[in-house]
């Protein structure tokens, strides 16, 4: 299974409690601005497109979740939830920074694949990939190493500077897939899970 464990990347520094309720909310606001300004050029590889999904997209996304039952089993133990899409979709329209995008074939047909990023974290100029993740029948055809990089070229052209991925110790396969495409340890979290970084060329 070439994916990344679907784990929330690290959260910036907490603010310090002598804010104030005003500037707490210009961090915010800044927070929402920083990421509306640096939206990502197109992310076309050779045989799949990234389409960014939204709640109306909700099916698509379920359909790729079910249709890779292993990787569940081995991170959480059980299949995906009936509402596991919408919750994910929920959440990324909340969050200013993340970005969940359907890997489509350019051919036409369901959705191959599912992206989840989070830019400028946990520090701006860096993004994380929480999940990448395709459906068991487009595993092991390269699919994966086509979408990453696309990504990288992608966001080298937005002037981000690093790429990083987090991955489970479930997941064997999944950190070697990275490290093979050229990702180092960068750290750990907690509950067993690698943090793995590649710099990105200008």
């Amino acid at each position: 299974m070439r994916k990344s464990a679907g784990v929330r990347p690290p959260e910036p520094a907490p603010l310090r409690s002598s804010l104030t309720g005003r500037r707490e909310a210009e961090h915010r606001s800044d927070a929402m601005t920083r990421a509306h300004h640096r939206e990502l050029p197109s992310l076309d590889g050779p045989r799949l497109r990234a389409v960014r999904a939204g709640v109306a997209d909700a099916e698509a996304l379920q359909a790729v979740l079910e249709g890779a039952p292993e990787y569940f089993e081995a991170t959480e133990g059980a299949p995906p939830a009936a509402g596991a899409a919408v919750s994910m979709l929920e959440d990324a329209e909340a969050d200013p920074e993340r970005r969940i995008l359907l890997l489509v074939p350019h051919e036409g047909g369901p959705a191959a694949g599912v992206l989840d990023l989070y830019l400028d974290q946990p520090e701006p100029g860096t993004v994380h990939v929480a999940l990448l993740l395709f459906r068991g029948s487009c595993q092991g055809i390269g699919y994966g190493g086509e979408t990453v990089a696309a990504l990288a070229h992608a966001l080298s052209r937005a002037g981000f500077h690093a790429l990083r991925a987090s991955v489970g110790d479930e997941n064997p396969e999944a950190h070697a897939f990275w490290q093979h495409l050229g990702f180092a340890e960068a750290g750990r979290l907690d509950r067993g899970v690698s943090v793995l970084e590649r710099v990105l060329r200008a």
